[in-house]
């Protein structure tokens, strides 16, 4: 038992500066969580190319998400805005995240970005295009969640396609 004990103690003492300096760095978290949060946001986009907007945001929303769309009035709560962006038929929407930043809390965070409406997935014509904003929660379970998306959109919609990726 007097082993144990002191192995426990040793192993303790060699682990305790780790765990410490990994605690103790609330701007190397935040960093990090920042990170993850960004890479969420274009798995995100991701998606909406390949299973659709209306589908994308819908699992990737808190149930009482909130949308500021561009030109058009408020939309609350998850089930809504799907049906608004199911709207869009063939149409479809891509962003490309610019920026994230995480609460020193690591719950709350923001990404900023540019968003373009395509005709289809496929022609890839632009229709329109703008920047956007949204407000992330993360959940108990380390997953980010859309909580408020906001956008605006440019004056002119731009007369060629995008180049394709």
């Amino acid at each position: 038992m007097r082993l144990l004990t002191g192995f426990t103690f040793a192993l303790s003492l060699l682990l305790a500066p780790l765990l410490l300096g990994a605690c103790s760095d609330p701007a190397a978290r935040q960093a990090a969580e920042a990170q993850r949060l960004l890479q969420a946001d274009r798995a995100f986009a991701d998606s909406s190319l390949e299973q659709g907007t209306a589908a994308a945001f819908y699992a990737n929303m808190t149930e009482d998400a909130l949308q500021l769309p561009a030109n058009a009035a408020p939309v609350q709560g998850s089930k809504r805005i799907r049906d608004r962006l199911g709207d869009l038929g063939a149409q479809v929407l891509d962003w490309t995240p610019q920026r994230a930043e995480v609460s020193r809390s690591l719950d709350l965070g923001w990404t900023w970005g540019e968003w373009r409406l395509f005709e289809s997935a496929a022609s890839r014509k632009v229709l329109a295009r703008g920047k956007y904003l949204n407000i992330w929660k993360r959940g108990v379970d380390g997953v980010w969640k859309l909580a408020v998306d906001i956008g605006n959109q440019a004056e002119e919609a731009p007369q060629q396609s995008a180049p394709s990726s």
